[in-house]
């Protein structure tokens, strides 16, 4: 869409009742007629299993054991598990005319719950008053990439998030270690040696975000815009670090007209960006996420597209990479580079084939300490899925990931004992197959 026209509709449109809703306005807005209290929910039993086995031909640290990339999350004890991945259940409805409300909690067994057997994962209240700019306040989403934001239950089509998405969107949080077990990769100049201390963020912080949406014929322009903690979200009462995060989304999309909500058919574009500092040791280092992308959604055809970057506190993994006696609970040593770069991106598709049917293909790349030659390594993956619809309330999904790691300059690590690990980690890195069922209401 040409800049100009952008910057037309921006100027000469007025607050009009959205045809459909982005993701951004679905979960802050609910309808008018959709009554104080509605309790929803979903559960994902789920059904993992990696082709692996043990590393050989490395030094005795790894030696005979299962890396933890090729072992289920979110404890790593097993390379094959059947768990309740998410069971997620809350209440969402207005209270009075301009104001409503969206509460959600998990019970599942993730990375998000792993230190907790119950997390709130979503409380907020939005104020509909100001035309052009609603104010959403409380713990939500972040707006920011498209697979962070589609929900879950209805509408995104794999068993895991793309691997670029997983370690570049998602967050834990870091702080310095003694480095006992923990040794630096000779010839990385970006590494240090840290500990996660949390679960991962859900894609979640608590804040205050101004969100509307605008339309003018079949075009929409949607925007967000928010300031949040930047921290664990298990912390409602403050901010640990004083640090906030700006974060921002911008979208315009064309509506074809069929369909509303989640199955509105539409093309779009979208750009977003989330910066703030982060407190590690006794600095405080910038942490910047970005990325661009688009959507096609029209009959039974889906694509979707976005590349995504990096900049500060980008975690390089376990370090080792086996898990310890408790698995990986937090804390747990691993690398960070607080200085760091990478990037991504990843393409997939789908064709709603039958009624019942949808199979769907997907490739997503992630360079890791692009700006660190020893530290660096390239994941590839390519996942072949299928879904089959029970009824409107219930679904399986099947995929398959083909998974490759390299490790793109492997002579700069100065260490023969760690070179010869490196390949030997890169090349154990497994195949995955996963069965999930959803059920929501």
């Amino acid at each position: 869409m040409p800049i100009k026209k952008i910057a037309i509709l921006l100027t000469t449109c007025l607050p009009l009742p959205a045809l459909a809703a982005n993701w951004v306005q679905l979960q802050g807005t609910e309808p008018a007629d959709s009554g104080r209290f509605k309790p929803f929910g979903f559960v994902q039993p789920t059904y993992t299993y990696y082709d692996a086995e043990p590393m050989q031909g490395g030094n005795a640290a790894i030696n005979g054991q299962y890396q933890f990339q090729n072992l289920v999350g979110p404890t790593y004890e097993d390379k094959a598990q059947l768990q309740f991945l998410r069971a997620q259940f809350g209440a969402r409805g207005n209270l009075g005319d301009k104001i409503n409300y969206f509460v959600l909690t998990d019970l599942g067994h993730n990375l998000t719950t792993v230190q907790h057997n119950v997390m709130l994962t979503d409380a907020s209240v939005t104020f509909n008053h100001i035309p052009g700019a609603r104010i959403r306040a409380g713990l939500l989403k972040l707006p920011t990439s498209e697979e962070a934001l589609v929900p879950n239950p209805t509408s995104y089509s794999y068993v895991y998030y793309s691997f670029v998405g997983s370690a570049l969107v998602q967050e834990t949080q870091f702080q310095t270690s003694s480095g006992t077990g923990c040794t630096a990769i000779a010839g990385a100049t970006t590494l240090q040696c840290a500990k996660a201390v949390a679960g991962n963020n859900a894609f979640r912080d608590w804040g205050v975000q101004v969100f509307d949406t605008f339309n003018r014929g079949k075009w929409e322009l949607g925007y967000a815009a928010m300031l949040s903690n930047g921290g664990e979200i298990e912390n409602m009462l403050g901010d640990s670090d004083g640090n906030k995060d700006f974060t921002f989304k911008l979208q315009a999309s064309y509506l074809f007209g069929a369909g509303k909500g989640v199955a509105r058919e539409d093309a779009n574009v979208f750009l977003w960006r989330q910066s703030g500092d982060r407190r590690f040791g006794v600095s405080d280092y910038t942490r910047t996420r970005e990325g661009v992308g688009a959507r096609y959604l029209k009959g039974p055809l889906r694509v979707t597209s976005e590349y995504l970057r990096g900049e500060g506190m980008i975690p390089g993994g376990p370090n080792p990479p086996v898990p310890n006696a408790n698995g990986l609970v937090p804390p747990y040593n691993l690398n960070i580079a607080p200085l760091g770069k990478a990037d991504g991106w990843y393409l997939e598709a789908g064709w709603r084939v039958h009624p019942k049917w949808e199979i769907e293909a997907r490739y997503d790349e992630y360079d890791r300490n692009t700006d660190d030659p020893a530290a660096n390594r390239l994941f590839q993956t390519w996942t072949l899925g299928a879904q089959y619809f029970i009824d409107k309330n219930t679904r399986v999904t099947l995929n398959y990931e083909w998974r490759d790691q390299e490790v793109p300059y492997l002579s700069t690590i100065t260490n023969a004992a760690q070179r010869t690990n490196a390949t030997v980690v890169a090349n154990n890195f497994a195949d995955r197959l996963s069965v999930q069922l959803t059920w929501h209401f």
